[in-house]
C-alpha cells in the first residue's frame, strides 16, 4: 500500500505562489487539470490563464480554492492527495450534490469553508 504524501497546510498553500500572485500553472499541475478547465472554473477566457495570470477574477477563484483545499489538507492530517480528490470528486449531498470545486467556482467558497469546518468539528448535519 502506498504511503500518503503528508504536507504542512501552510506549506501547501505557499506552494502555489509565484512572485506576488498565485500561479495558475502550479495550480493546474498540482490539481491535474488543464488550463482550459481552470479557466472554465474561474469563469475567465481560456487565454487569461496564460496571458493575464494576475487577473482579479482568476486570482479570486484561486485564492478561494486554495483556502478550501488548505482546510481539507489540515482536516485530512496533511494528506494532500486525499484533500484534492475530495475537493474535485466528492458530491456534497447535504449541500445539493455538487463538488466543493464546483461550489467554489460558483462563488460559494464561504459555504464550503463552513461545511468543512463543521465536518472537522464532528457535525453531521
Amino acid at each position: 500500500m502506498e504511503t500518503a504524501l503528508r504536507v504542512n497546510p501552510v506549506q501547501f498553500a505557499e506552494g502555489f505562489r509565484e512572485d506576488s500572485i498565485i500561479s495558475p500553472k502550479i495550480y493546474s499541475e498540482r490539481l491535474h487539470i488543464s488550463g482550459i478547465r481552470l479557466a472554465e472554473l474561474a469563469g475567465v477566457h481560456r487565454t487569461t490563464v496564460l496571458r493575464a495570470p494576475a487577473s482579479e477574477k482568476l486570482q479570486d477563484f484561486l485564492r478561494d480554492s486554495i483556502s478550501v483545499l488548505t482546510m481539507l489538507v489540515e482536516a485530512n492530517g496533511g494528506d494532500m492527495e486525499r484533500a484534492i480528490y475530495w475537493f474535485r470528486n466528492v458530491p456534497l449531498t447535504e449541500l445539493g450534490g455538487e463538488t466543493a470545486e464546483r461550489y467554489v467556482s460558483e462563488g460559494k467558497a464561504q459555504a464550503i469553508r463552513r461545511y468543512v469546518s463543521n465536518l472537522s468539528a464532528g457535525a453531521t448535519g
